[in-house]
Protein backbone atom coordinates (compact mmCIF):
# COMPACT_ATOMS: atom_id res chain seq x y z
CA UNK A 1 0.00 0.00 0.00
CA UNK A 2 2.98 2.30 0.39
CA UNK A 3 3.23 2.59 -3.40
CA UNK A 4 0.21 4.89 -3.39
CA UNK A 5 1.11 8.60 -3.71
CA UNK A 6 -0.90 11.59 -2.55
CA UNK A 7 0.82 14.49 -4.33
CA UNK A 8 -1.43 14.43 -7.41
CA UNK A 9 -4.60 14.26 -5.32
CA UNK A 10 -3.46 17.20 -3.18
CA UNK A 11 -2.81 19.24 -6.32
CA UNK A 12 -6.26 18.31 -7.68
CA UNK A 13 -7.79 19.32 -4.33
CA UNK A 14 -6.11 22.77 -4.47
CA UNK A 15 -7.33 23.28 -8.07
CA UNK A 16 -10.89 22.27 -7.07
CA UNK A 17 -10.84 24.57 -4.04
CA UNK A 18 -9.63 27.57 -6.10
CA UNK A 19 -12.26 26.94 -8.80
CA UNK A 20 -14.99 26.62 -6.16
CA UNK A 21 -13.98 29.88 -4.43
CA UNK A 22 -13.87 31.71 -7.79
CA UNK A 23 -17.36 30.48 -8.77
CA UNK A 24 -18.84 31.40 -5.36
CA UNK A 25 -17.29 34.89 -5.58
CA UNK A 26 -18.45 35.45 -9.19
CA UNK A 27 -22.03 34.35 -8.48
CA UNK A 28 -22.21 36.37 -5.24
CA UNK A 29 -21.18 39.62 -6.98
CA UNK A 30 -22.79 39.10 -10.38
CA UNK A 31 -23.96 42.28 -12.16
CA UNK A 32 -27.67 42.79 -12.86
CA UNK A 33 -27.03 43.20 -16.58
CA UNK A 34 -25.33 39.80 -16.67
CA UNK A 35 -28.33 38.24 -14.91
CA UNK A 36 -30.77 39.69 -17.48
CA UNK A 37 -28.52 38.52 -20.33
CA UNK A 38 -28.32 35.02 -18.85
CA UNK A 39 -32.11 34.77 -18.37
CA UNK A 40 -32.79 36.05 -21.91
CA UNK A 41 -30.42 33.42 -23.29
CA UNK A 42 -32.14 30.65 -21.34
CA UNK A 43 -35.60 31.91 -22.31
CA UNK A 44 -34.75 31.86 -26.01
CA UNK A 45 -33.18 28.43 -25.68
CA UNK A 46 -36.26 27.01 -23.95
CA UNK A 47 -38.67 28.98 -26.21
CA UNK A 48 -40.77 30.08 -23.24
CA UNK A 49 -40.09 33.83 -23.13
CA UNK A 50 -43.36 34.75 -21.41
CA UNK A 51 -42.78 32.52 -18.36
CA UNK A 52 -39.47 34.01 -17.22
CA UNK A 53 -40.41 37.62 -16.53
CA UNK A 54 -37.39 39.22 -14.86
CA UNK A 55 -39.21 42.24 -13.38
CA UNK A 56 -41.77 40.12 -11.53
CA UNK A 57 -39.35 37.46 -10.31
CA UNK A 58 -36.15 39.49 -9.86
CA UNK A 59 -35.33 38.35 -6.33
CA UNK A 60 -36.04 34.70 -7.16
CA UNK A 61 -33.70 34.78 -10.17
CA UNK A 62 -30.86 36.43 -8.24
CA UNK A 63 -31.23 33.92 -5.38
CA UNK A 64 -31.11 30.93 -7.76
CA UNK A 65 -28.04 32.24 -9.62
CA UNK A 66 -26.14 32.96 -6.37
CA UNK A 67 -27.25 29.60 -4.99
CA UNK A 68 -25.89 27.50 -7.87
CA UNK A 69 -22.30 26.95 -6.55
CA UNK A 70 -23.60 26.04 -3.08
CA UNK A 71 -26.15 23.59 -4.51
CA UNK A 72 -23.39 22.02 -6.65
CA UNK A 73 -21.19 21.66 -3.53
CA UNK A 74 -24.08 20.15 -1.56
CA UNK A 75 -24.88 17.72 -4.42
CA UNK A 76 -21.28 16.50 -4.59
CA UNK A 77 -21.21 15.99 -0.81
CA UNK A 78 -24.46 14.00 -0.90
CA UNK A 79 -23.13 11.97 -3.85
CA UNK A 80 -19.92 10.86 -2.12
CA UNK A 81 -21.71 10.32 1.22
CA UNK A 82 -24.11 8.01 -0.64
CA UNK A 83 -21.15 6.07 -2.08
CA UNK A 84 -19.74 5.67 1.46
CA UNK A 85 -23.13 4.50 2.75
CA UNK A 86 -23.39 2.06 -0.16
CA UNK A 87 -19.99 0.62 0.77
CA UNK A 88 -21.12 0.31 4.40
CA UNK A 89 -24.39 -1.40 3.47
CA UNK A 90 -22.53 -3.85 1.23
CA UNK A 91 -20.06 -4.63 4.05
CA UNK A 92 -22.97 -5.17 6.49
CA UNK A 93 -24.58 -7.60 4.02
CA UNK A 94 -21.33 -9.60 3.90
CA UNK A 95 -21.00 -9.81 7.69
CA UNK A 96 -24.66 -10.74 8.31
CA UNK A 97 -24.68 -13.38 5.55
CA UNK A 98 -21.29 -14.76 6.78
CA UNK A 99 -19.97 -14.50 3.26
CA UNK A 100 -16.45 -15.87 2.72
CA UNK A 101 -15.77 -14.84 -0.88
CA UNK A 102 -15.71 -11.12 0.07
CA UNK A 103 -13.16 -11.37 2.91
CA UNK A 104 -10.38 -10.25 0.56
CA UNK A 105 -12.34 -7.09 -0.32
CA UNK A 106 -13.01 -5.95 3.26
CA UNK A 107 -10.19 -3.35 3.28
CA UNK A 108 -11.49 -1.83 0.02
CA UNK A 109 -14.98 -1.52 1.52
CA UNK A 110 -13.64 -0.03 4.74
CA UNK A 111 -11.55 2.55 2.83
CA UNK A 112 -14.70 3.79 1.04
CA UNK A 113 -16.62 3.94 4.34
CA UNK A 114 -13.88 6.07 5.96
CA UNK A 115 -15.14 9.18 4.09
CA UNK A 116 -18.62 9.14 5.66
CA UNK A 117 -17.89 11.00 8.97
CA UNK A 118 -16.06 13.73 7.04
CA UNK A 119 -18.71 14.04 4.30
CA UNK A 120 -21.52 13.97 6.86
CA UNK A 121 -19.96 16.83 8.82
CA UNK A 122 -19.60 18.83 5.56
CA UNK A 123 -23.37 18.59 5.08
CA UNK A 124 -23.89 19.53 8.74
CA UNK A 125 -21.73 22.67 8.20
CA UNK A 126 -23.64 23.61 5.02
CA UNK A 127 -26.93 23.43 6.98
CA UNK A 128 -25.50 25.83 9.61
CA UNK A 129 -24.20 28.19 6.87
CA UNK A 130 -27.71 28.19 5.41
CA UNK A 131 -29.18 29.34 8.74
CA UNK A 132 -26.53 32.09 8.99
CA UNK A 133 -27.62 33.37 5.55
CA UNK A 134 -24.37 32.57 3.71
CA UNK A 135 -26.21 30.20 1.36
CA UNK A 136 -29.89 29.53 0.55
CA UNK A 137 -29.88 25.79 -0.05
CA UNK A 138 -32.73 24.98 2.38
CA UNK A 139 -36.12 26.67 2.65
CA UNK A 140 -37.76 27.96 5.84
CA UNK A 141 -34.46 28.88 7.50
CA UNK A 142 -36.34 31.32 9.79
CA UNK A 143 -38.29 28.45 11.34
CA UNK A 144 -35.99 27.76 14.33
CA UNK A 145 -37.87 24.62 15.47
CA UNK A 146 -37.64 23.02 12.01
CA UNK A 147 -33.98 24.01 11.75
CA UNK A 148 -33.12 22.54 15.18
CA UNK A 149 -34.90 19.27 14.34
CA UNK A 150 -32.91 19.03 11.13
CA UNK A 151 -29.64 19.68 12.97
CA UNK A 152 -30.37 17.22 15.81
CA UNK A 153 -31.45 14.40 13.48
CA UNK A 154 -28.45 15.03 11.20
CA UNK A 155 -26.08 14.96 14.19
CA UNK A 156 -27.61 11.72 15.57
CA UNK A 157 -27.32 10.16 12.13
CA UNK A 158 -23.66 11.18 11.62
CA UNK A 159 -22.63 10.28 15.18
CA UNK A 160 -24.55 6.97 15.16
CA UNK A 161 -23.12 5.75 11.87
CA UNK A 162 -19.64 6.90 12.91
CA UNK A 163 -20.01 4.81 16.10
CA UNK A 164 -20.92 1.69 14.10
CA UNK A 165 -18.15 2.35 11.57
CA UNK A 166 -15.57 2.37 14.37
CA UNK A 167 -16.98 -0.80 15.93
CA UNK A 168 -17.44 -2.73 12.69
CA UNK A 169 -14.36 -1.54 10.79
CA UNK A 170 -11.75 -0.48 13.34
CA UNK A 171 -12.10 -1.48 17.00
CA UNK A 172 -13.66 -4.96 16.90
CA UNK A 173 -11.51 -7.78 15.52
CA UNK A 174 -13.80 -10.66 16.47
CA UNK A 175 -16.05 -11.62 13.52
CA UNK A 176 -18.92 -12.64 15.84
CA UNK A 177 -18.96 -9.21 17.47
CA UNK A 178 -18.77 -7.53 14.05
CA UNK A 179 -21.81 -9.53 12.97
CA UNK A 180 -23.62 -8.50 16.17
CA UNK A 181 -22.89 -4.79 15.53
CA UNK A 182 -23.93 -5.25 11.89
CA UNK A 183 -27.37 -6.51 12.98
CA UNK A 184 -27.70 -3.58 15.42
CA UNK A 185 -26.69 -1.18 12.66
CA UNK A 186 -29.47 -2.47 10.38
CA UNK A 187 -32.01 -1.73 13.15
CA UNK A 188 -30.57 1.75 13.76
CA UNK A 189 -30.33 2.47 10.03
CA UNK A 190 -33.94 1.44 9.35
CA UNK A 191 -35.20 3.74 12.13
CA UNK A 192 -33.17 6.88 11.37
CA UNK A 193 -32.66 6.69 7.58
CA UNK A 194 -36.21 7.82 6.60
CA UNK A 195 -35.69 11.13 8.45
CA UNK A 196 -32.39 11.70 6.64
CA UNK A 197 -33.88 10.91 3.24
CA UNK A 198 -36.56 13.53 3.91
CA UNK A 199 -34.23 16.09 5.54
CA UNK A 200 -31.30 15.93 3.15
CA UNK A 201 -32.97 15.44 -0.26
CA UNK A 202 -36.78 15.25 -0.37
CA UNK A 203 -37.02 18.45 1.71
CA UNK A 204 -36.26 20.42 -1.49
CA UNK A 205 -39.57 19.30 -3.02
CA UNK A 206 -42.17 20.91 -0.78
CA UNK A 207 -45.04 19.88 -3.10
CA UNK A 208 -44.03 16.21 -3.26
CA UNK A 209 -44.20 13.29 -0.80
CA UNK A 210 -42.95 9.81 -1.63
CA UNK A 211 -43.51 6.88 0.73
CA UNK A 212 -40.80 4.75 -0.89
CA UNK A 213 -38.26 7.48 -1.59
CA UNK A 214 -35.91 6.20 1.13
CA UNK A 215 -35.93 2.69 -0.35
CA UNK A 216 -35.14 4.24 -3.72
CA UNK A 217 -32.23 6.09 -2.06
CA UNK A 218 -30.96 2.83 -0.52
CA UNK A 219 -30.98 1.27 -4.00
CA UNK A 220 -28.94 4.25 -5.25
CA UNK A 221 -26.48 3.89 -2.36
CA UNK A 222 -25.97 0.17 -2.97
CA UNK A 223 -25.37 0.42 -6.70
CA UNK A 224 -22.92 3.30 -6.16
CA UNK A 225 -21.04 1.47 -3.40
CA UNK A 226 -20.74 -1.79 -5.38
CA UNK A 227 -19.61 0.10 -8.50
CA UNK A 228 -16.77 1.87 -6.69
CA UNK A 229 -15.71 -1.30 -4.81
CA UNK A 230 -15.48 -3.11 -8.17
CA UNK A 231 -13.63 -0.24 -9.84
CA UNK A 232 -11.09 0.20 -7.03
CA UNK A 233 -10.48 -3.55 -6.77
CA UNK A 234 -9.74 -3.89 -10.49
CA UNK A 235 -7.56 -0.75 -10.66
CA UNK A 236 -5.52 -1.64 -7.53
CA UNK A 237 -5.09 -5.19 -8.83
CA UNK A 238 -3.70 -3.82 -12.13
CA UNK A 239 -1.22 -1.67 -10.22
CA UNK A 240 -0.19 -4.78 -8.23
CA UNK A 241 -1.24 -3.12 -4.96
CA UNK A 242 -4.19 -5.44 -4.30
CA UNK A 243 -3.06 -8.96 -5.26
CA UNK A 244 -5.92 -10.89 -3.58
CA UNK A 245 -8.41 -9.98 -6.29
CA UNK A 246 -9.41 -13.04 -8.34
CA UNK A 247 -11.93 -14.04 -11.02
CA UNK A 248 -14.47 -15.24 -8.43
CA UNK A 249 -14.44 -11.74 -6.87
CA UNK A 250 -15.08 -10.14 -10.27
CA UNK A 251 -17.95 -12.50 -11.07
CA UNK A 252 -19.63 -12.07 -7.67
CA UNK A 253 -19.29 -8.27 -7.82
CA UNK A 254 -20.77 -8.20 -11.33
CA UNK A 255 -23.73 -10.30 -10.08
CA UNK A 256 -24.30 -7.83 -7.23
CA UNK A 257 -23.97 -4.93 -9.69
CA UNK A 258 -26.61 -6.53 -11.93
CA UNK A 259 -29.08 -7.08 -9.04
CA UNK A 260 -28.47 -3.60 -7.53
CA UNK A 261 -29.20 -1.87 -10.86
CA UNK A 262 -32.43 -3.91 -11.06
CA UNK A 263 -33.35 -2.83 -7.52
CA UNK A 264 -32.70 0.84 -8.37
CA UNK A 265 -34.90 0.69 -11.48
CA UNK A 266 -37.68 -1.19 -9.64
CA UNK A 267 -37.95 1.52 -6.97
CA UNK A 268 -37.79 4.30 -9.59
CA UNK A 269 -40.71 2.79 -11.51
CA UNK A 270 -42.66 1.89 -8.34
CA UNK A 271 -42.32 5.49 -7.13
CA UNK A 272 -43.87 6.75 -10.37
CA UNK A 273 -46.64 4.11 -10.26
CA UNK A 274 -47.63 5.09 -6.71
CA UNK A 275 -48.50 8.58 -7.97
CA UNK A 276 -50.05 7.40 -11.25
CA UNK A 277 -52.46 4.70 -10.03
CA UNK A 278 -53.33 6.62 -6.83
CA UNK A 279 -54.36 9.56 -9.05
CA UNK A 280 -52.56 12.26 -7.03
CA UNK A 281 -52.52 15.30 -9.38
CA UNK A 282 -50.69 17.65 -6.96
CA UNK A 283 -47.67 15.31 -6.86
CA UNK A 284 -47.30 15.32 -10.64
CA UNK A 285 -45.78 18.81 -10.21
CA UNK A 286 -42.58 17.05 -9.10
CA UNK A 287 -42.29 15.25 -12.45
CA UNK A 288 -43.47 18.21 -14.53
CA UNK A 289 -40.82 20.50 -12.93
CA UNK A 290 -38.08 17.98 -13.65
CA UNK A 291 -39.20 17.54 -17.28
CA UNK A 292 -39.41 21.35 -17.75
CA UNK A 293 -35.97 22.10 -16.29
CA UNK A 294 -34.00 19.06 -17.48
CA UNK A 295 -35.69 17.62 -20.57
CA UNK A 296 -35.31 13.89 -21.31
CA UNK A 297 -32.90 13.41 -18.37
CA UNK A 298 -35.16 10.79 -16.72
CA UNK A 299 -35.12 8.69 -19.91
CA UNK A 300 -31.33 9.08 -20.14
CA UNK A 301 -30.97 7.95 -16.50
CA UNK A 302 -32.92 4.73 -17.18
CA UNK A 303 -30.73 4.01 -20.23
CA UNK A 304 -27.46 4.67 -18.33
CA UNK A 305 -28.34 3.12 -14.96
CA UNK A 306 -30.44 0.15 -16.04
CA UNK A 307 -30.60 -0.70 -19.76
CA UNK A 308 -26.82 -0.56 -20.43
CA UNK A 309 -25.86 -2.66 -17.32
CA UNK A 310 -28.71 -5.10 -18.11
CA UNK A 311 -27.63 -5.66 -21.73
CA UNK A 312 -23.99 -6.22 -20.77
CA UNK A 313 -24.34 -8.19 -17.53
CA UNK A 314 -27.01 -10.57 -18.81
CA UNK A 315 -24.21 -12.38 -20.68
CA UNK A 316 -22.04 -14.60 -18.49
CA UNK A 317 -18.89 -14.11 -20.57
CA UNK A 318 -18.98 -10.33 -20.16
CA UNK A 319 -19.24 -10.66 -16.35
CA UNK A 320 -15.63 -11.89 -16.29
CA UNK A 321 -14.31 -9.17 -18.60
CA UNK A 322 -12.49 -6.51 -16.56
CA UNK A 323 -12.72 -3.83 -19.26
CA UNK A 324 -16.49 -4.26 -19.53
CA UNK A 325 -16.92 -4.08 -15.74
CA UNK A 326 -14.76 -0.90 -15.58
CA UNK A 327 -16.91 0.68 -18.31
CA UNK A 328 -20.15 -0.30 -16.52
CA UNK A 329 -18.91 0.97 -13.13
CA UNK A 330 -17.95 4.37 -14.62
CA UNK A 331 -21.27 4.43 -16.49
CA UNK A 332 -23.25 3.81 -13.27
CA UNK A 333 -21.20 6.31 -11.22
CA UNK A 334 -21.83 9.06 -13.81
CA UNK A 335 -25.50 8.11 -14.22
CA UNK A 336 -26.21 8.18 -10.50
CA UNK A 337 -24.48 11.54 -10.07
CA UNK A 338 -26.90 12.90 -12.70
CA UNK A 339 -29.74 11.22 -10.79
CA UNK A 340 -28.81 12.90 -7.47
CA UNK A 341 -28.20 16.20 -9.29
CA UNK A 342 -31.67 15.94 -10.82
CA UNK A 343 -33.29 15.26 -7.42
CA UNK A 344 -31.64 18.25 -5.71
CA UNK A 345 -31.46 20.97 -8.38
CA UNK A 346 -34.77 20.65 -10.22
CA UNK A 347 -36.61 22.82 -7.65
CA UNK A 348 -33.66 24.59 -5.99
CA UNK A 349 -32.01 26.12 -9.07
CA UNK A 350 -34.88 25.89 -11.56
CA UNK A 351 -34.13 27.06 -15.08
CA UNK A 352 -30.52 27.70 -14.04
CA UNK A 353 -30.04 23.90 -13.92
CA UNK A 354 -27.27 22.57 -16.12
CA UNK A 355 -23.83 21.10 -15.70
CA UNK A 356 -21.20 23.85 -15.63
CA UNK A 357 -18.04 25.03 -13.90
CA UNK A 358 -19.81 24.96 -10.50
CA UNK A 359 -20.58 21.24 -10.75
CA UNK A 360 -17.14 20.38 -12.15
CA UNK A 361 -15.25 22.33 -9.46
CA UNK A 362 -17.37 20.83 -6.64
CA UNK A 363 -16.81 17.29 -7.98
CA UNK A 364 -13.05 17.93 -8.20
CA UNK A 365 -12.97 19.38 -4.68
CA UNK A 366 -15.03 16.73 -2.85
CA UNK A 367 -13.83 13.90 -5.11
CA UNK A 368 -10.17 14.63 -4.33
CA UNK A 369 -10.95 14.67 -0.59
CA UNK A 370 -12.84 11.40 -0.97
CA UNK A 371 -9.93 9.62 -2.68
CA UNK A 372 -7.42 11.16 -0.26
CA UNK A 373 -9.37 9.55 2.57
CA UNK A 374 -9.32 6.21 0.72
CA UNK A 375 -5.56 6.42 0.11
CA UNK A 376 -4.84 7.41 3.71
CA UNK A 377 -6.81 4.43 4.94
CA UNK A 378 -5.13 1.98 2.54
CA UNK A 379 -1.63 3.29 3.35
CA UNK A 380 -2.24 2.84 7.09
CA UNK A 381 -3.56 -0.69 6.58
Amino acid sequence: MKKLKKRKLRLIFIIGLLLMLITIYKKSYIHEYEIIQLIDGLSLKLKKNNIYDYNNFKYNFIKKICNKPWVALYTSNIYFVNISLGGLLFLIIQYISKSKWSLGLIKIMESIISFFPFGGMNIFILIILNYLGINNIFYNKKNIISFMKKLIISFIYIYGINFFIKRICEKEKDLKKKRKYSVLFVIFFSLIFPFIGWNWIMFFHLDWISTIFNWYLIGTNLVLGISLISLLSICLNKKKVFLNFKKKHLQNLSNYLFSASFLWCYFLFAQFLLIWYSNIPEETLFYSNKILNLKNLDILLIIINFIIPFLFLIKKKLKKNKKIIIFLCLNILIGNYLNIYNLITSDNVGIMSGLGIEEISSLILIGSLFFLKIKNFLIKK
